[in-house]
C-alpha cells in the first residue's frame, strides 16, 4: 500500500510539472487540473478494499438452447467486439485520446476473462483479472459502465444515438455495430447484469439499434483550414479552433494523434496562427437528420 501511495504521489508531481508548462492553455490546464484533483482524492481515500470489475451478458433466442448451452460461433462473435469496446473506453479514461496505431499503454488491464456461466438465461460472466496499477479496477469498472450506456443509447432512440455519435470514437461505433449485428441475427434479447444493476434490451430494440448504426451514411473529406488553435481538452479528447474569418470549429482529436503528440502540438501552436488538417464527417441518419462532425488529424505552420 505504501508503494501504491508513492506511485500516486509521483503521478501528481509529474502532472503538476506539466501543468506549469501549459498554464496559458485554458483547455489543457482544466484537463490536467481535473486529473490532479482526481488523483489527490484517490490518495486521500485510498483503502485496502479492491473493487472487482465484472459483468454478465445473458442471451436468449436462436443462439441458445434454453439454459443448457449457447452457440460457440455466436459467443466468439459477440465477445470480441464487446471486449474491444471496453478496451477503447478504458483507454479514454486513462489517457483521454484513443490512438489508432500501436499498442496502448497498460491496455492488458482491460482484458476480460470468462469466469462463470450464470444460471437462468444462458450467458457468460466476464471479469478483469490483470491489475497492473492501483486504479485498474476502478478504470475498467467505469469503462464497462460506459459501454453499457453506449449500448443503451444506441438501442433506445434516434435522438440518443445521434448525440453519442459526436463523442464516440469511430472504432467504438464499428465494434458496437458488430456486437448488435450478431445478437440481431440470432433474434436474441440482451440482458446485462453488473453489481445490482440490470439492463434488458428486447429483440425489437436490438434490431432498431443495429439499423441505426448500419444505416448511418457518412461522407468523409480531409480539409485544411488556417486560423488559430484555441486549445485542447485531454479528458474529453476535444479541440477548439478559430478560422481566419472568426468562425469557431470544435470536435474530437482524431485517432491519428496520440496524447504525447497533441501535448507537443498544443504547446507549440496554442494561440498562434497555424494550419490544421481535419476529417469532415457529414452523417445522414435513419431519421433523415444530418449532422457534421470534425476530427483533428494534424497541426502545422
Amino acid at each position: 500500500m505504501i508503494n501504491s501511495k508513492n506511485q500516486i504521489k509521483s503521478q501528481i508531481i509529474e502532472l503538476e510539472n506539466l501543468l506549469s508548462f501549459v498554464s496559458n492553455d485554458p483547455f489543457m490546464s482544466k484537463s490536467l487540473s481535473k486529473k490532479i484533483e482526481v488523483l489527490k482524492d484517490k490518495l486521500t481515500n485510498l483503502s485496502e478494499e479492491v473493487k472487482e470489475a465484472k459483468v454478465s451478458l445473458l442471451f436468449s433466442g436462436n443462439a441458445v438452447l434454453g439454459s443448457k448451452g449457447i452457440k460457440i460461433d455466436f459467443l466468439s462473435k459477440v465477445l470480441k467486439p464487446f471486449q474491444e469496446l471496453v478496451k477503447t473506453e478504458t483507454t479514454k479514461i486513462k489517457y483521454g485520446i484513443v490512438g489508432k496505431r500501436g499498442k496502448t499503454k497498460d491496455i492488458d488491464d482491460a482484458e476480460l476473462y470468462l469466469t462463470a456461466l450464470p444460471t437462468g438465461s444462458f450467458g457468460v460472466q466476464l471479469t478483469q483479472l490483470n491489475k497492473n496499477n492501483i486504479f485498474s479496477e476502478s478504470e475498467v469498472d467505469t469503462a464497462i459502465k460506459n459501454v453499457m450506456e453506449l449500448i443503451d443509447a444506441a438501442t433506445s432512440s434516434d435522438e440518443l444515438f445521434e448525440e453519442i455519435v459526436a463523442v464516440t470514437p469511430p472504432r467504438s461505433l464499428n465494434n458496437l455495430k458488430l456486437f448488435l449485428k450478431e445478437i440481431d441475427i440470432e433474434n436474441s434479447i440482451l440482458k446485462i447484469e453488473k453489481n445490482n444493476e440490470t439492463m434488458e434490451i428486447s429483440t425489437e430494440n436490438i434490431h432498431k439499434g443495429y439499423e441505426r448504426i448500419n444505416s448511418a451514411i457518412t461522407e468523409e473529406n480531409v480539409i485544411q483550414i488556417k486560423g488559430t488553435l484555441r486549445g485542447v481538452l485531454l479528458d474529453s479528447a476535444r479541440f477548439e479552433f478559430v478560422d481566419e474569418n472568426g468562425h469557431k470549429i470544435s470536435g474530437l482529436i482524431g485517432e491519428e494523434i496520440d496524447e504525447n503528440k497533441i501535448i507537443e502540438l498544443s504547446l507549440e501552436y496554442l494561440n498562434k496562427s497555424c494550419t490544421i488538417n481535419l476529417k469532415k464527417l457529414k452523417t445522414k441518419f435513419v431519421s433523415q437528420n444530418e449532422k457534421t462532425f470534425y476530427h483533428l488529424i494534424d497541426i502545422y505552420p
